[in-house]
């Protein structure tokens, strides 16, 4: 079993900002939760403004609006007391996750933000953009490929790709 930190800069945290979203399942904060949200993975917003994970739990759903990377650890009190968790908001960074999907995973390759699996949980991740046509809303790109979580670049912003 994996152990926090999930998630590690690679890049100076200096140039990213941070922002802190309310969150729409604040209970999502509690380390207890059967399901809580860890750093490294991906929330976006819903139609009211707060954070949500985004996953439907089919793993087969590609992040389709922009998605924002937590950065903070599972069970900080500050985040649970006041329901809101911290993202990496905007900013280009470099970065190692274990939140991630590692199938085909190569050098360069484009990443997306869709479902998978880690610690036998459904979670909100990166991983390599697969096989099939029409847009893809792409959040990094491979850097270097670890057993158990890849490097990667972040840009500024998502981009989207046609294939």
């Amino acid at each position: 079993m994996s152990t926090a930190p999930f998630m590690t800069l690679v890049s100076p945290v200096l140039p990213v900002d941070r922002r802190e979203f309310t969150l729409a399942v604040p209970s999502l904060l509690n380390p207890n939760n059967a399901n809580p949200l860890l750093d490294g993975e991906w929330l976006q917003m819903d139609s009211t403004g707060k954070g949500i994970r985004g996953a439907d739990g089919s793993g087969t759903h590609e992040a389709i609006v922009p998605s924002w990377q937590v950065f903070a650890e599972k069970g900080r009190y500050d985040t649970q007391a006041i329901g809101k968790c911290p993202v990496l908001f905007i900013g280009g960074y470099e970065a190692e996750c274990k939140i991630c999907d590692l199938t085909g995973a190569d050098i360069g390759d484009p990443l997306v933000v869709q479902d998978v699996t880690f610690q036998s949980l459904t979670r909100r991740g990166l991983k390599v953009l697969g096989v099939g046509s029409g847009e893809h809303l792409i959040f990094g790109y491979v850097t270097k490929v670890f057993t158990d979580r890849l490097r990667y670049w972040c840009p500024n912003a998502p981009s989207w790709k046609h294939v």
